[in-house]
């Protein structure tokens, strides 16, 4: 009997993901150079659970942290931030790049449409 109640908590628990809370990254449009920077550098980190690094999409995550305004979210990547290396180890990265990341990251673009 407990083998049952243990196979529908399971069942359960992997039908309750956390899935609603993480929507798509912004909407932004970012050139060939910046997704490759993303991919290679932002990804690193903002896509892989367990880092310590607000992930792409999570909602929750990013909600206060857009609630500082931009151009905090663009100092804090280049100034450094708690973990985030400064310029997030972009140093190639120019200002409009790293804008563009930030929004992309935090999903700004997508916030500000609702």
């Amino acid at each position: 009997m407990r083998w049952r109640w243990a196979l529908a908590l399971l069942c359960l628990a992997g039908s309750c993901s956390c899935e609603r809370d993480r929507e798509p990254a912004a909407d932004v449009q970012l050139s060939a150079a910046q997704a490759r920077a993303y991919q290679t550098i932002c990804a690193s980190c903002h896509a892989r659970p367990g880092t310590g690094a607000p992930l792409v999409g999570d909602e929750v995550a990013w909600r206060e942290r857009r609630a500082l305004g931009a151009e905090t979210l663009v100092a804090r990547t280049v100034n450094g931030w708690r973990g985030m290396p400064p310029l997030g180890t972009c140093g190639a990265c120019s200002e409009t790049d790293l804008r563009a990341l930030v929004a992309y990251v935090s999903g700004s673009a997508a916030a500000e449409r609702r």
